[in-house]
């Protein structure tokens, strides 16, 4: 890759892995936190969202129209690898949704943190 090394290279990369895991923990979080919900069937969400991470390994430019707005707005799996790693792979400038990353992965995780809780707060035991 020819990339020289430095320590803004090497801050962006951990801000990079940082807001991955993020938005890893954050569709986990909602996938979890719909059992408070969806008492019969949330085996079957968690599932689903786990299917959805194997998305993440392809670029989300492969994906038309409404499929890449899901995969970067709905179940953000854009964020975790595809437009962080238009900062260091490509020779193109990186978009806005690259720079936005930490913010939007920041705020996913509260998002998902005031799901679970707000289910956890409402929940009343199994009764047994």
């Amino acid at each position: 890759m020819q990339m020289a090394f430095s320590f803004i290279i090497l801050s962006k990369l951990i801000v990079a892995l940082i807001s991955a895991s993020l938005f890893m923990i954050a569709i986990m979080n909602f996938a979890s936190g719909s059992s408070f919900y969806i008492t019969s069937g949330a085996y079957y969400v968690i599932t689903l969202v786990n299917g959805f991470r194997d998305y993440a390994k392809y670029p989300i430019s492969i994906f038309k129209g409404f499929l890449r707005f899901v995969f970067t707005f709905i179940i953000p799996i854009g964020f975790m690898a595809y437009y962080p790693s238009l900062e260091f792979l490509t020779n193109k400038e990186p978009t806005l949704l690259t720079y936005l990353t930490p913010v939007y992965g920041i705020l996913f995780f509260y998002l998902s943190y005031k799901f679970w809780m707000r289910g956890a707060y409402k929940y009343s035991g199994t009764g047994s």
